[in-house]
């Protein structure tokens, strides 16, 4: 991180090619953590949209240096900056404490690499069959995650993934998923949209019909967002 004198503010990163650098916003007071993207009810569905560019394409997008916007964003560090932690955290709070804590999820890689690696899901294409998660992370929380949307199932052991998980391009066979579920999935934890950009489509693929970018079912908070963090 090339500048910044305080602790939480915005730094200039140098991409992977180390031939420019890009602004994004460092929480370094716990750990040195990196903003790359932000989850939000109150815009457009553009995390769940059947093109996937959000998850794909898009490099920056939106207000890639505030930890406070309730707005959809892309930071390029969420396809440029490697890291091996992950974490969640409320766009309305100032600490920037995770409610989910995930080591060594990435394994030095960047999200964006670790998300598209199960496949090529964009437009219409179907990501699973039977009711599984393609891949799984172990995560811990700080805060409670009592009544934050998307975090229902969190405590929940389900026959698709266990309490305390993560899991990626999850579904379950009568017709739901999430690009990332929280917690358990399956007949005892309400199925698998529950999380981040959930879907009612069947398949389960991509596409608008009912879903969220971040929630349960098809109830989300729209009074604040959620922030993806790397380190």
């Amino acid at each position: 991180m090339a500048t910044g004198t305080s602790l939480n503010e915005v730094y200039e990163l140098w991409d992977l090619s180390k031939t420019s650098h890009y602004p994004a916003y460092c929480n370094m007071e716990y750990g040195g953590w990196t903003l790359i993207a932000r989850f939000s009810n109150a815009d457009a569905k553009n995390w769940i949209a059947t093109s996937g560019s959000y998850w794909y394409d898009q490099t920056a997008v939106g207000s890639t240096t505030s930890p406070a916007a309730n707005s959809d964003m892309i930071n390029k560090a969420f396809s440029n900056a490697k890291g091996t932690d992950i974490k969640l955290s409320r766009s309305d709070t100032t600490s920037h404490h995770h409610l989910l804590y995930s080591p060594g999820c990435l394994s030095s890689t960047t999200f964006r690499s670790k998300i598209t690696s199960y496949g090529n899901f964009r437009n219409n294409a179907r990501w699973s069959s039977g009711n599984r998660c393609l891949g799984q992370c172990s995560v811990n929380s700080y805060w409670s995650v009592s009544g934050v949307s998307g975090f229902s199932q969190y405590n929940c052991n389900g026959d698709i993934q266990s309490a305390k998980q993560i899991g990626f391009w999850c579904h379950y066979e009568s017709g739901d998923g999430a690009v990332i579920m929280i917690g358990g999935g399956g007949n005892s934890c309400a199925r698998a949209d529950h999380g981040i950009a959930i879907t009612e489509e069947d398949g389960p693929r991509l596409g608008t019909t009912g879903p969220m970018d971040f929630g349960d079912n098809v109830a989300g908070s729209s009074s604040y967002a959620l922030n993806l963090w790397i380190r």
